[in-house]
């Protein structure tokens, strides 16, 4: 709706320019304002094609054009420009004509109070039109507003530089005739067209390129960046391998490639999908995203990837580890994940036989072992829970000054009672801030609810 308003209005204003200019033109024979005049009326043509455009963009895709419209707005940006370039090829040869004339009549511009109006009212209407256009192109992303804002605001300074010529064919008559001054004054008009000529073929090759490289798909790198910025910050596990990314009006349209582990069940990899997906539509809200996913090598083993591999075939579990470089040499310390119910006699070799494998493999000086049950059995909690548990348990994350909770579940095996609490993700804590802030709300949590479940709080 912004961007029909803003070219309906565009037209009109358009056309009221065109016709007072041409009008002023013919009686003063202002080759400025007459230059001025088929600007505007070529303005007119791209302002009436901007409009067409931006209707005919607004439709949605079908089966003849699947990926919309959008072009169009491209494609009209180009015919603004090639006609932009007839206008200047005129003033050029009109202006020429003009200073290679011998007949004095040739350089003469009647001046008079209506040909200053006329620049004037055309200054103020296009310096508040190309500021309107520039700022709705913006927001919608249309290449023919932004085409029309260009143009408008090309007209800002051409527009001047017609005031200057015709106030300086207006003080011609008080120079003296032969006089370097005089010869600029009378000529001042024919120059001043020839100044509207330089800033049109500028505003014609920004327009032209910009068109020509929509039009041919050209990758737009800035898109991608922001792409390959959020995944590696968002999701920094699954390695960007191809991008390809094109603007067509305010949509994007992104072909991305990713890396993934080769184990990955199909189900799982197209949620990973389908999260990218989602990643990049939070960055540009009308996105159209195509995701690939590649299966990806194996990475080279880091000293605490080889040691978890090497705790996993000796059949055991491992956290807590910590590698520190001293001066004796390497220590590692680790915690062993052992069956609750096992004996340390029937595990020794094994972990004696992981201290000697990870000391040989990383040339340590001294591996130190902790062991711990695997999977730890829940307490038993012998009092009733409370008809209001889940209320007391959102007016406790309240009073702890604590993100309310997105779910409270909780799960019961006859007197074995586990409550899992979730609370929205915090993106901007990294891995440690977040554990700080996890283990913070569930001490505190624990303090504030009666000892009738185990809590863990947890993001969702």
């Amino acid at each position: 709706m912004k961007k029909t308003v803003a070219a309906v209005s565009s037209v009109v204003w358009s056309a009221l320019l065109t016709v007072m200019k041409f009008i002023v033109g013919i009686i003063t024979g202002s080759l400025g304002i007459l230059s001025e005049a088929l600007h505007s009326a070529l303005d007119l043509l791209a302002a009436l094609g901007s409009l067409v455009a931006v209707r005919i963009a607004a439709r949605p895709a079908d089966d003849e054009h699947p990926y919309g419209h959008g072009k169009v707005e491209n494609l009209m940006a180009l015919v603004e420009t090639l006609l932009l370039l007839a206008t200047a090829a005129w003033v050029v040869k009109e202006a020429v004509n003009r200073l290679l004339s011998d007949s004095p009549e040739a350089l003469h511009v009647e001046t008079s109070i209506w040909a200053f109006a006329v620049v004037i009212v055309s200054l103020v209407v296009d310096i508040n039109r190309s500021a309107m256009l520039k700022r709705i192109a913006k927001e919608t992303k249309s290449a023919a507003l932004e085409a029309d804002a260009a143009h408008f605001a090309s007209d800002i300074w051409s527009s001047a530089a017609v005031l200057l010529g015709i106030t300086g064919a207006a003080c011609v008559g008080f120079t003296q005739e032969g006089t370097t001054l005089h010869w600029l004054l009378l000529r001042a008009d024919v120059l001043a067209s020839l100044g509207v000529v330089l800033l049109i073929l500028h505003i014609c090759r920004e327009l032209g390129v910009k068109a020509i490289n929509n039009l041919m798909d050209k990758a737009n790198s800035e898109t991608a960046e922001k792409i390959l910025a959020l995944m590696k910050t968002r999701m920094p596990a699954y390695r960007v391998t191809r991008l390809r990314a094109r603007e067509v009006g305010m949509k994007v349209y992104t072909e991305i490639e990713v890396a993934v582990p080769q184990e990955l069940h199909i189900d799982t990899a197209h949620e990973i999908a389908d999260a990218i997906e989602e990643l990049i539509a939070s960055l540009f809200a009308d996105a159209e995203t195509i995701v690939h996913m590649q299966p990806g090598a194996m990475p080279e083993d880091t000293p605490e990837l080889l040691i978890r591999r090497i705790a996993l075939t000796h059949r055991f579990g491992i956290h807590g580890l910590v590698l520190m470089q001293a001066e004796q040499g390497l220590i590692i310390f680790a915690d062993l994940e052992l069956p609750a119910h096992a004996t340390l006699e029937g595990w020794h070799v094994a972990i004696q036989a992981f201290r000697s494998e990870v000391q040989r493999k990383l040339n340590a000086q001294s591996v130190i072992v902790h062991v711990e049950p695997d999977v730890r059995e829940l307490p038993a909690y012998t009092p009733d829970i409370p008809p209001d548990w889940e209320k007391q348990v959102r007016q406790a994350m309240i009073h702890l000054g604590a993100p309310l909770p997105t779910s409270i579940q909780l799960y019961t095996q006859g007197q074995h009672r586990l409550c899992i609490v979730s609370i929205p993700t915090e993106y901007s804590l990294n891995v440690q801030e977040s554990h700080n802030r996890i283990s913070s709300i569930n001490k505190r949590l624990r303090e504030q609810l009666p000892n009738i479940a185990r809590i863990i709080v947890t993001y969702e």
